[in-house]
């Protein structure tokens, strides 16, 4: 459209094509007050239409961050806006609609666009600054439960009835089998009986220990060599709730794997199997294998496992341990003559079925002994152990143990202890004062801490360190034996 000051008139000048003009209006016929009006309206149309209309720029979503004036390209204070919407990096939502003022020449919200400035969530999407939950997360401080399923570290003598510092399911009062439940503060496994056996009142007289902690017979069953087959169904070994004996070779890889650290854990014996393996044995690759268990596992250990049963180790053995598992089969018998430094063991057969073992647990119980039981890894692994077995039929061999319910399964060192004890007792000779009769001994070397014996009376009150120790109605009183002393009186 063009203005002719001539003839004083706008005239629309024709678009391509030859197009006629399509209409004048004159300014003549308008009044001064029309004039200034179509002349504000044509200018604001005339605003919009040029650059400060291209203002969706001056609001660019940006984050917010401020994107100002550039909503004008022309420098219009229409477009100047924008800068309102910058807050979304605090709070997210931005301050929409006072991005979009309109300016005194400004298209509404052209220079800001509105909200598009402050994009919800763009700059200030929420959690940045202050992600809900990575200061607080919860749970790990509270996963305990690890402290019920050890137990087996009441093998110690530190649980009391409660099970307080409980074996997995052996510690408190849930143990499988019947054998495998702890009563009293020495953490021995519950014998089977029903209970309710008054205290003796009879005249005191002699004190005698119970065989095997009141138990018909007993069983160690034992793991050679830290094969992988033993690592990879610790799952399953575990899971049958007894505790076991592992002896490590500490020169092997696998000696260093997490599986024995949680194997502590769950209570059982860690003990040694020398670092090299060799034959004949020498002192130095013993104390090796000793000296890694202590530094890698905090264990002290007290009994170890002759290499291919090597005699040399025999001697070697007496000087530094409670005990050494030889590889001869046979039974041990309460007070017997066995060499503790020689322990008698079973080694199925390759393959061998569960059938097998129970034939040997058959045979304890018929004779009232003990015995370990060594298996040096499972079929299906790729460790070459030595006349491997199925796990299947391994664990099938424990549950029937277990289900007798008058086996003892305790571990090397626990059954070793009570069995060395009770001879050392037996050995005695008391000494009297009135009505009161005392018996004092010394420990044999290397005996762990913690260990109990249980012996029964026929009447009177014993005590130890001027302590009456109390009855359990299972038919038999708990002697502390680091206590070292014992008075029966009337």
């Amino acid at each position: 459209m063009i203005f002719d000051f001539q003839s004083n008139r706008w005239i629309r000048q024709a678009l391509p094509g030859n197009r006629r003009i399509l209409g004048a209006i004159s300014l003549g016929a308008m009044s001064k007050y029309s004039i200034a009006v179509w002349l504000f309206f044509v200018a604001s149309v005339a605003g919009c239409v040029t650059s400060g209309s291209i203002s969706a720029t001056g609001g660019a979503p940006g984050g917010g961050v401020s994107s100002v004036g550039s909503g004008g390209s022309d420098g219009r204070t229409g477009g100047a806006s924008g800068a309102a919407g910058a807050p979304g990096s605090g709070g997210g939502t931005g301050v929409s609609g006072s991005g979009g003022v309109i300016g005194s020449g400004g298209a509404m919200g052209s220079g800001g666009r509105g909200s598009t400035g402050g994009a919800v969530g763009t700059g200030g999407a929420p959690g940045i600054g202050g992600t809900p939950g990575i200061g607080g997360t919860t749970g790990t401080g509270g996963t305990t439960g690890t402290a019920g399923t050890t137990g087996l570290g009441g093998r110690g003598g530190t649980t009391g009835s409660a099970g307080t510092t409980g074996m997995g399911g052996r510690g408190g009062t849930t143990g499988t089998g019947g054998s495998t439940v702890t009563a009293g503060p020495s953490g021995l496994p519950t014998p089977p009986g029903a209970g309710g056996m008054p205290k003796p009142t009879g005249t005191p007289g002699s004190v005698t220990v119970i065989n095997w902690a009141g138990f018909k017979a007993a069983v160690s069953y034992t793991f050679d060599d830290a094969n992988s087959s033993q690592i990879s169904n610790y799952a399953a070994l575990n899971g049958l709730g007894v505790p076991l004996t592992f002896y490590l070779i500490t020169g092997k890889t696998e000696a260093s794997n997490a599986i024995w650290a949680q194997a502590v854990k769950d209570g059982h014996e860690i003990a040694n199997h020398t670092k090299s393996h060799t034959q004949p044995g020498t002192g130095a690759d013993v104390d090796a294998g000793a000296d890694f268990i202590l530094q890698k596992f905090g264990v002290t250990v007290y009994t170890m496992a002759a290499p291919f049963g090597d005699v040399s180790y025999v001697s070697l053995a007496s000087t530094r341990y409670l005990a050494n598992r030889g590889v001869n089969n046979g039974q041990i018998a309460p007070n017997d003559n066995t060499d503790p430094f020689n322990l008698f063991c079973f080694i199925p057969a390759t393959g061998a079925a569960a059938g097998a073992f129970n034939s040997q647990i058959d045979g304890l119980r018929t004779a009232g002994r003990w015995k370990t039981v060594l298996v040096h890894g499972f079929t299906g692994g790729s460790d070459g152990a030595y006349q491997p077995v199925a796990i299947g039929e391994f664990t099938a061999s424990v549950n029937y143990t277990k289900s007798l319910g008058d086996v003892w399964i305790g571990t090397v060192v626990d059954v070793t202890a009570y069995w060395r004890a009770q001879k050392m007792f037996l050995g005695l000779t008391p000494t009297t004062s009135g009505s009161t009769r005392t018996w004092t001994w010394t420990l044999p070397a290397h005996f762990p801490p913690g260990k109990y014996l249980r012996v029964k009376v026929d009447g009177g009150t014993l005590t130890q360190g001027g302590t009456t120790l109390p009855w359990n109605d299972r038919g038999y009183y708990e002697v502390a034996l680091d206590t070292k002393t014992l008075t029966l009186g009337p």
